[in-house]
C-alpha cells in the first residue's frame, strides 16, 4: 500500500517536472529572434570624418538609430536611453567587441560633425563601439526607410517627423526586431541581453 502511494507521489512529481520543461521550452522558443529581412548595408562619415559602413562593423550585433540632434523631443531621451544599453553591455565586457550603437543623423546641415561631436558628448559615449554617423540628406532618408523608419521633412520650418525605434542588426546584418527607444516600458537589460544573444547566433 505504501509503495502504491509513493509511486503515485513520484509519478505525479515526473508529470510535474515534465510539465514544468515543457513550459520552459515554449517559452524559450518564443524568446528566439527571428529574421525580419537583411538589413540595407550603407556609406556614411563618421565624427572624424572617416568612412563608415555597416557591412564593415560585420561580426557584431548591432542596434541602429535614426535621428537628429536638434530634434525637439524624442532623440535626446532616447539617446540616453542608448548609453544606459552601452554601459550594461561594458559592464558584460562585450561592447566594442561583440556589440555596437550606430546613432544616423539624418540632417546634415544642422549636423556638422563639430555638432554631433557636441551632442554625443552629452551621453558619454564609448567611440569603441557608438558610431555617431551623418550623411547626404536624401540618402539617409531612403536608407531608413529601407530599415523601415518614416522620416519626413517639414519644407516650412526644416524639422522632422520620425519613427522613433532601434533596429536590432546581427552580426551577419539581417535586422531581427525593433524597440521603440522611449518606451515606458522599455527594458534596457532585456536590449542588452538581445543584443548579446545574437552576437553568439
Amino acid at each position: 500500500m505504501q509503495n502504491s502511494a509513493f509511486r503515485i507521489v513520484v509519478i505525479i512529481l515526473l508529470l510535474g517536472l515534465i510539465g514544468t520543461l515543457g513550459y520552459m521550452l515554449v517559452q524559450g522558443n518564443q524568446k528566439k529572434i527571428d529574421v525580419i529581412k537583411p538589413a540595407a548595408d550603407f556609406k556614411l562619415e563618421n565624427l572624424d570624418g572617416q568612412e563608415v559602413t555597416l557591412s564593415g562593423t560585420q561580426g557584431k550585433a548591432r542596434l541602429v538609430y535614426f535621428f537628429y540632434s536638434t530634434c525637439p523631443d524624442v532623440c535626446p531621451p532616447t539617446t540616453y536611453n542608448l548609453s544606459k544599453v552601452q554601459n550594461v553591455l561594458k559592464e558584460k565586457g562585450v561592447f566594442g567587441t561583440k556589440t555596437a550603437i550606430m546613432s544616423i543623423s539624418f540632417d546634415p546641415t544642422n549636423d556638422t560633425r563639430e555638432r554631433l561631436k557636441e551632442f554625443a558628448g552629452r551621453f558619454q559615449p564609448d567611440y569603441s563601439g557608438w558610431y555617431f554617423l551623418r550623411g547626404d540628406e536624401k540618402y539617409v532618408i531612403d536608407l531608413a526607410k529601407q530599415y523601415e523608419v518614416l522620416v519626413v521633412k517639414n519644407p516650412k520650418d526644416g524639422t522632422f517627423t520620425h519613427s522613433n525605434l532601434w533596429l536590432l542588426v546581427d552580426a551577419k546584418g539581417q535586422i531581427r526586431t525593433y524597440y521603440k527607444g522611449d518606451a515606458e516600458d522599455l527594458d534596457i537589460e532585456q536590449v542588452a541581453k538581445d543584443l548579446i544573444q545574437i552576437s553568439k547566433d
